[in-house]
């Protein structure tokens, strides 16, 4: 069941509006005078809110919706008249129990309004029982072979055992060049791969997540596992081997960039260590740069020009969906120096994604920058991206879907693309 659209966020909404609208019948005893006062709280307190969030400790960026904050002073005023209910002296048992109720339903409509904005638990399923990876280890080939062809529908036919779904695994990925500290990675391998005889050799997809977030999220919220399943069912079985590796640094304060800087190589280990691991272990992603792509959203989308950028003889093929065009750190691009390049701003551009399209040529790039309709932070900025890139002579898209900074967007850019990647991996034909 939808918890974005349909009956149930409606019915939530209704209820969240009906359970304020007795909360203020309910208070009508304390005067008008009291309650224009928890009006006027309600206010403040979601200014402070606005205040130490994007000023002060930058919990957010500017991308969330404005309209939170409203739905947001409405909470805050039903808990302020849920209070006289449940902490007057006198008050029945019953009419305690309806205020914390009504104070309850007023909240759970708030959380439901930022999950219809963002979407990120698409379905009740998701909420309660979100999808995880298999506990059983990943299965590794018993001897990869480098020179078997790459995949595709043309050289590849399933067996009659070959399994009807991929599988989600969990990994820990090292980074020996890199000495990169990750956390486990997400590895999807399609039914192609499972078969017995597989196909090894299949192509190789990278997907980075945003900030904050986790490679989980591609599962919960992104339904990756249905996504790669469903386009493996229309192809034989064949879908691209998608590595989703942590990008929080274990957990470190500072985020990496997708750079080699004075916090982490992290992209040494996204261009050099991840891919040897894949080829090594795996067997995937064997017969070339051909085979390889990236893409992520949001924080996971500035990562994927990045790498694009920096190391176009590894991933010639990017989708860079809600990125920035430039990282950034919330207190401010002086500070993203002094914490990452020791103050040096030559050393931050000669990585930056833009610069890098400004001083060099991409033939052989192609990319898709997708931008949310009603996203006026992030989607300028995806159009500065591609005009560098295009004008670096990388084979470029800017496609624009209808939503803002939210999954709606997210997952959209990767499934409506999806034929486009593989058709780059050469699992379609051109």
């Amino acid at each position: 069941m939808s918890l974005i659209a349909g009956v149930l966020p409606a019915a939530v909404l209704i209820a969240g509006v009906l359970a304020l609208a007795w909360l203020g019948f309910a208070s009508r005893k304390l005067g008008w005078s009291r309650f224009l006062v928890s009006v006027v709280v309600s206010c403040l307190l979601t200014g402070l809110l606005y205040l130490l969030a994007e000023m002060v400790f930058h919990w957010w960026n500017a991308s969330l919706p404005r309209l939170l904050y409203l739905f947001c002073a409405l909470a805050i005023l039903g808990v302020q008249l849920a209070l006289p209910q449940v902490t007057t002296s006198g008050t029945r048992v019953h009419r305690r129990a309806a205020g914390v109720v009504a104070a309850l339903v007023v909240v759970l409509a708030l959380a439901c309004t930022v999950n219809i904005a963002y979407a990120q638990y698409p379905t009740l399923a998701s909420l309660f029982s979100p999808p995880s990876p298999e506990d059983d280890p990943l299965p590794l080939p018993s001897a990869p072979r480098s020179d078997l062809p790459a995949a595709s529908e043309q050289n590849w036919t399933p067996p009659p055992d070959m399994p009807s779904q991929g599988k989600v695994y969990r990994q820990q990925i090292p980074g020996p060049v890199s000495g990169y500290a990750s956390n486990p990675a997400l590895v999807y391998l399609p039914p192609a791969y499972l078969a017995d005889p597989g196909a090894v050799n299949l192509p190789v997809l990278v997907l980075i997540h945003g900030q904050p977030g986790a490679p989980a999220d591609w599962l919960i919220s992104g339904g990756l596992t249905e996504m790669m399943n469903s386009f493996a069912a229309r192809h034989q079985g064949l879908a691209p081997v998608v590595v989703m590796p942590d990008l929080s640094n274990a957990g470190n304060s500072n985020w990496p960039l997708c750079m080699d800087t004075t916090v982490s190589n992290s992209a040494t280990y996204l261009a050099k260590d991840l891919p040897a691991w894949v080829q090594q272990e795996l067997g995937a992603g064997t017969a070339g740069p051909q085979q390889w792509a990236v893409g992520g959203y949001s924080f996971g989308g500035t990562c994927a020009a990045q790498l694009a950028a920096n190391y176009p003889q590894v991933y010639p093929t990017f989708l860079d969906i809600a990125g920035e065009n430039e990282p950034t750190v919330a207190s401010g691009h002086e500070d993203l120096l002094e914490i990452y390049f020791d103050g040096n701003e030559d050393s931050f551009r000669e990585q930056n994604a833009v610069d890098r399209f400004k001083a060099a040529r991409y033939p052989d790039t192609a990319g898709i920058i997708v931008v949310g309709r009603d996203d006026k932070v992030y989607a300028p900025e995806g159009r500065t991206v591609y005009d560098a890139a295009r004008a670096a002579g990388a084979d470029v898209q800017l496609q624009q879907l209808p939503g803002g900074h939210s999954w709606q967007v997210w997952k959209a850019g990767l499934q409506q693309n999806l034929d486009w990647v593989c058709t780059r991996l050469g699992i379609l034909e051109p």
